[in-house]
């Protein structure tokens, strides 16, 4: 929004449904959605969807958490975990059950909730939080890859194919997103050992 708003005014509207975004967009309300999605694609219908990154899930956990100083986690080493994760009307909810199945166990509490408190929780130890790798430092928690990136967040630009300067925003979005990789010393350093994801070319 910043890089935008420097080229002219910009309203915004938010919602956790990419659905009722891309409503919005076929109804003329709307020029442009930033939207994630996981293993299914984004929602269809007359829209164009340009893909801005593809980024593997990683998780937060309490600066005194047991693993706090791992490097990388299997999915199966917090088998015995709370979890939280901010909600949605995607499939990430059975994309992270199905990688659990794979990883041997079945999740426990899952708390859908936003940012904030999913960060509380994880600070309280509470909760381990799925988060995007692009996520910001915050006070108290640390940032752990899981091991074989078994879980990946995909960031998209929905647009009307009428819409003018489509590629002039995509491209914006892609280096807000390499700004925010390069905030992000963890995703930094896995990209190094895992090249082919991160900002889309």
């Amino acid at each position: 929004m910043d890089r935008l708003a420097a080229a002219g005014p910009v309203s915004t509207y938010t919602s956790w449904s990419a659905r009722e975004l891309a409503s919005m967009i076929a109804q003329g309300r709307l020029d442009y959605v930033l939207a994630g999605a996981c293993g299914e694609g984004p929602p269809a219908g007359d829209i164009t969807w340009i893909t801005i990154a593809i980024d593997p899930v990683f998780v937060l956990l309490a600066e005194d958490h047991r693993l706090a100083g791992a490097k990388e986690l299997a999915l199966s080493d917090l088998a015995d975990e709370q979890w939280a994760v901010t909600p949605g009307d995607g499939c990430f909810g059975d994309c992270f059950a199905a990688a659990c199945t794979r990883a041997g166990f079945t999740p426990s509490t899952m708390y859908e909730t936003d940012v904030a408190t999913c960060v509380h929780l994880a600070q309280v130890g509470r909760a381990v939080v799925l988060c995007q790798a692009t996520h910001p430092f915050a006070q108290g928690l640390v940032m752990v890859p899981l091991a074989g990136a078994p879980l990946r967040w995909r960031q998209v630009l929905g647009h009307h194919p009428a819409s003018p300067c489509a590629s002039w925003v995509a491209e914006h979005a892609k280096a807000a997103h390499a700004d925010a990789v390069r905030r992000s010393p963890v995703y930094h350093d896995w990209l190094v050992r895992n090249p082919g994801w991160g900002t889309s070319p």
